[in-house]
C-alpha cells in the first residue's frame, strides 16, 4: 500500500513509508466526519484521485469496524452514565440548569429511559 503524499516546504507531495494513512482517517472517522468530508480531506490535502481517496476511506472504516468488536460495551455504558451522572450533579451545584437538563436528557437517551414516549409527554 502507498502512503498519501506528505507536503514538502517545496508545495511538492512526497510520500512517506512511516505515515499511517490509514489510522488518521480512522481518527478523523472516530470524530464524527462524514464520507463526504473524509472523501474532501483525502483528495485535497493528500492529492490522490477520488478512487484511491475511497480505498484509503473504506479500509479506515473497516479498522474502526474491527476496534468496536473489541470493546466491552457495557462497561463503556457504564463509563457514560457514570460521566453523565457527575456533569448533572455538578451542574446542579452550579445553579447551571440547562446544563444539568442537558445531561440529564442525554442520560435519559443512552439508557432508554421513557423510550417510546414523545418529547413533553408525561
Amino acid at each position: 500500500m502507498v502512503s498519501p503524499p506528505q507536503r514538502s516546504g517545496s508545495g511538492r507531495a512526497s510520500f512517506s513509508p512511516s505515515a499511517s494513512p490509514t489510522q488518521d482517517l480512522a481518527n478523523l472517522i472516530v470524530k464524527g466526519l462524514s464520507q463526504r468530508q473524509l472523501m474532501h480531506h483525502v483528495t485535497n490535502s493528500w492529492g490522490l484521485t477520488s478512487e484511491q481517496a475511497s480505498r484509503y476511506v473504506r479500509e479506515a472504516k473497516d479498522l474502526v469496524k474491527a476496534h468496536l468488536s473489541d470493546i466491552d460495551w457495557v462497561d463503556m455504558l457504564a463509563s457514560k452514565v457514570q460521566m453523565l451522572e457527575q456533569i448533572a450533579t455538578d451542574a446542579v451545584a452550579a445553579a447551571s440548569e440547562s446544563n444539568a437538563i442537558g445531561a440529564i436528557r442525554l442520560l435519559n437517551e443512552l439508557v432508554g429511559l421513557g423510550a417510546g414516549q414523545k418529547p413533553g409527554a408525561h
